[in-house]
């Protein structure tokens, strides 16, 4: 164990001693992979913390498609946040039965219009909005103000029109809720007046709906929904996913959201995975780069190389001593590119970021663990890259005799 542990050590001091002979080369090796790291480190950060504000910045604009009954009204409004009351409705199952293809995400909503839901004056018209908090998408990233933890069965959410404020206790249909959350000004009227709660709670209601209207409404059924919400995937064409809904749901009407926005959105979406794509081939670039190099590391090293054969050093004692020289460098590089991308980032907050929180545009930095995780695997990938560059030059140079590679022959 200790003669296993001297010899690791000896490789490690004689791969300094290397990197020490050839200063400038060394120099340029690290500032080589430093420039790739720092790239990727700084990439990797600001394509994610782009994708986590988009993800806010898009979730505001509302759905891309509204799937209602065919006989329902439908006002055209700024971005499709909700969907209009109506006494028609659908099969809650629709989407589950024929799902068409290329949509991302559906959201199921169930509205009823009323004016005995005991809020505000005798006879005033109130919007309950029953939805999933889990498939939502369009009510929950218009939250301005919200009471710590998640919300609960008994909590609701009001539109920026409504003056109740965060705690208090609304009561529907004779059962108590508690203001959750209020959301902000959309310029959407439903969205605006209407009163959100969990679907499940609005079901709920549903006896105590009944004994006071003499009737249940039909949205109120477990089998029925008002519409739905829908947000398309990557690369999906609005028509293409409007024409499978309707052929297989002749029932059904399909209204459009804005088609720039759909199309902004995705675009950006297939940008930042290339992006991704791009980082992968600059560290094979970087790889290739640095097998180049060690081939000539090697070939000039032939003479030593074969000295070490030839005093007893095995085959995988050449490859380490080689691969390991490599991966020092790298591991460098990778440091003092993780450093230069911090600068980077440091002056990409203080200059376009800036101006876009001016704007009132936000962007969300990732937190520190995540930036740290980042790092990490920047660090990880520069000295993958060094192993990755100089095995197979050692591995050649490993397999030859000690008296060809001091003479210099091949």
């Amino acid at each position: 164990m200790a003669d296993a542990s001297g010899a690791r050590l000896l490789l490690a001091r004689l791969a300094l001693q290397n990197l020490g002979r050839r200063r400038i080369r060394t120099g340029l090796l690290v500032a080589a992979v430093a420039l790739s790291s720092a790239i990727a480190f700084a990439g990797a950060v600001i394509m994610r913390s782009i994708e986590s504000s988009m993800s806010v910045g898009f979730s505001r604009l509302g759905a891309d498609l509204m799937v209602v009954p065919l006989d329902a009204l439908t006002h055209l409004t700024a971005a499709l946040l909700v969907v209009e009351p109506s006494d028609s409705t659908l099969p809650a199952d629709l989407l589950a039965t024929g799902k068409a293809p290329g949509i991302a995400r559906a959201a199921p909503q169930r509205v009823l219009r009323t004016d005995r839901s005991g809020i505000g004056t005798h006879g005033e018209s109130v919007d309950l909005i029953g939805f999933d908090p889990l498939d939502d998408f369009t009510v929950q990233p218009w939250i301005t103000e919200r009471l710590p933890g998640a919300m609960g069965p008994r909590d609701v959410i009001v539109g920026s029109a409504r003056t109740a404020r965060l705690g208090t206790e609304l009561v529907l249909f004779g059962t108590p809720f508690r203001v959750y959350g209020k959301l902000s000004a959309t310029g959407v009227g439903t969205h605006e007046r209407g009163i959100f709660l969990s679907s499940n709670s609005l079901l709920a209601l549903a006896p105590a709906i009944q004994t006071q209207t003499g009737t249940l409404p039909p949205m109120l059924r477990p089998d029925r929904v008002s519409g739905f919400l829908l947000q398309l995937a990557p690369g999906a064409r609005e028509l293409q996913v409007r024409f499978a809904l309707l052929s297989h749901h002749p029932q059904i009407k399909v209204v459009a959201g804005g088609s720039l926005l759909t199309g902004i959105r995705q675009g950006l979406s297939a940008l930042l995975s290339g992006a991704v794509v791009l980082v992968a081939l600059m560290f094979g670039s970087t790889a290739v780069m640095v097998g180049v190099l060690f081939s000539a590391i090697v070939s000039e090293r032939r003479a030593e190389l074969g000295l070490l054969k030839a005093i007893g050093a095995r085959r995988g004692q050449i490859i380490g001593l080689t691969v390991l020289e490599a991966m020092m460098a790298t591991a460098a590089g990778g440091v003092f590119g993780v450093v230069a991308g911090a600068l980077l980032l440091r002056l990409f907050e203080r200059s376009l970021v800036f101006h876009l929180t001016q704007m009132g545009v936000p962007f969300l930095w990732l937190d520190r663990l995540d930036m740290a995780l980042s790092a990490g695997l920047c660090l990880v990938a520069a000295a993958l890259v060094g192993m990755v560059g100089a095995f197979i030059p050692s591995l050649r140079a490993s397999r030859r005799e000690p008296y060809d590679l001091v003479r210099g022959d091949g």
